[in-house]
């Protein structure tokens, strides 16, 4: 299992592969970006309080809040 974040909305979820585009309520369809493996560890960004479960500190991403995201280890 991975944690995926669509660029655009910023949604966050988990699943096994990518998942469908679907359709995105920022337009169009989603656009997935993984972000790590899921696991029992908790992070959150310090820009716009995400919160996920990661094995290890998650791919900086695009955060909703500009550029990347900062995660912290909570």
């Amino acid at each position: 299992m991975k944690n995926y974040q669509c660029r655009k909305c910023a949604l966050v979820l988990q699943s096994a592969s990518s998942p469908n585009s679907g359709t995105c309520p920022k337009g169009g369809s989603h656009s997935w970006e993984d972000i790590g493996k899921v696991g029992n560890l908790n992070y959150q960004c310090r820009k716009c309080a995400e919160a996920l479960k990661s094995e290890s500190s998650p791919n900086s991403g695009t955060c909703p809040k500009g550029g990347s995201h900062s995660w912290e280890k909570l």
